[in-house]
């Protein structure tokens, strides 16, 4: 059983994880590479910083392919990139997503694959969205190296460096280096995520969508189709009147159509 830290001393590292996130995301877009072996805690440490951003209003828009149950704030589930670009270019302000075995979509060994480099040429578009991202992998040996140099990452923080030992004895290890700032830092049993979330999840991320969907040149077109297949207003980044005016527009527009079709086809007869 892990040893349990007064809640003081937690909040007191915390506090102090805090800080250098906050400092960190003074940038307007960041990549954090999130290291360490299996079952050491990488995405509960990812979660944890989108906590802290929700908290202190840093970002708006949270999403990732792991399977979240509950969280205090809304955090989307996106599992392509289709999807991923879609939700960028659709929502106004910062962005975090958390993707999960990175290194099954940036592969070290398939560097040429269709997924790598698209992945990796979007990416650097999408972050002119103000998108941010944290990289999940057990280490950096299989990620694709385009993805870990300094023009694309920020930071790198590796759980638990100093093997399984420090896991058994209790101790939360977490070393993080700003590779801009040039500082590193050993933290020590910063508390767990509030963000529930399926640990089991194979988190899945794909280039396309299982079912594709299409693109309309027309952005109105785009809204209707993507909120009529199930997404909500507020997942489209509107207000529900305002997809009350477009379905109104569109409904307006089909009946005065077929009204001119059905006019036209009866003076012919």
């Amino acid at each position: 059983m892990l040893k349990e830290q007064p809640r003081q001393q937690q909040e007191q590292i915390l506090t102090e994880f805090e800080k250098e996130i906050l400092r960190l995301f003074r940038r307007l877009s960041v990549c954090i590479l999130m290291l360490g072996r299996r079952d050491c805690g990488k995405t509960d440490a990812s979660f944890l910083i989108a906590e802290i951003l929700a908290r202190h209003n840093i970002v708006k828009h949270f999403a990732t392919n792991v399977r979240v149950y509950e969280s205090d704030f809304p955090v989307d589930r996106i599992t392509n990139l289709d999807d991923l670009r879609f939700w960028c270019k659709n929502r106004a302000g910062r962005k975090l997503f958390i993707l999960d075995e990175a290194g099954k979509s940036l592969r070290r060994r398939t560097p040429m694959s269709s997924l790598n480099i698209k992945l990796l040429d979007e990416l650097q578009i999408l972050r002119k969205y103000q998108l941010s991202l944290i990289l999940i992998a057990p280490h950096e040996k299989y990620i694709d190296t385009a993805a870990l140099g300094t023009d694309v990452l920020d930071a790198v923080i590796i759980k638990n460096p100093y093997g399984l030992e420090n896991v058994i004895k209790g101790r939360k290890i977490a070393l993080y280096e700003d590779l801009f700032g040039e500082r590193v830092i050993e933290f020590h049993d910063f508390p767990p995520t509030n963000v529930r979330f399926d640990t089991w999840d194979v988190a899945p991320f794909t280039e396309k969508a299982p079912t594709a969907t299409p693109k309309f040149k027309d952005r109105d077109l785009q809204i209707l189709w993507e909120w009529s297949h199930g997404k909500t207003a507020k997942e489209l980044g509107l207000h529900f009147m305002q997809i009350n005016r477009l379905v109104r527009k569109f409904i307006k527009e089909v009946m005065e159509r077929e009204t001119s079709h059905l006019t036209n086809k009866i003076d012919r007869e």
